[in-house]
């Protein structure tokens, strides 16, 4: 098993694509699978920002993850953001969410990309296990939400 950047992988765009949107669409309602796969051919052109990575089992996709310049509409002062974390449902559990952020943020360590910012809903005991700290919590389209930030330390 390993974690794969995308651009190793361009013929996994559509698989992470459909994953994103079954996720996410509530976020992008207007976008179709094609806008998806749009967005993630910008981390094949990117030597820092955008990234996207995906953890690989012989030939079988288990999950995602990118940094993104901003992933958070308002918020755009923080940057750049660990974001688009997803692993199979079947394959949820077993540590691979935790495998591929760590991918991500030894990418931003080494370009020296920090801190580093995520938002979340509901897993912030998951990322403060794993170093993040609070930045703030904020009411973001109804749903109350906590950023976080990594500054490697």
């Amino acid at each position: 098993m390993k974690v794969i950047n995308l651009k190793d992988c361009p013929q996994c765009i559509e698989t992470v694509a459909r994953w994103h949107q079954e996720q996410w669409q509530t976020l992008y309602p207007n976008w179709t699978l094609q806008d998806f796969m749009n967005d993630m051919e910008l981390a094949l052109l990117s030597d820092l920002v955008p990234q996207t990575w995906v953890l690989s089992d012989r030939n079988r996709l288990l999950g995602s993850v990118s940094l993104l310049e901003c992933d958070l509409e308002g918020y755009e002062h923080y940057s750049p953001w660990l974001a688009d974390v997803y692993v199979e449902g079947s394959h949820r559990g077993h540590g691979y969410g935790k495998w591929l952020i760590e991918a991500a943020m030894d990418f931003a360590r080494s370009k020296k990309l920090l801190p580093l910012y995520l938002y979340t809903p509901d897993h912030q005991r998951y990322y403060e296990k794993m170093g993040w700290n609070i930045v703030e919590v904020v009411n973001y389209q109804g749903k109350q939400i906590v950023i976080m930030v990594f500054d490697g330390f």
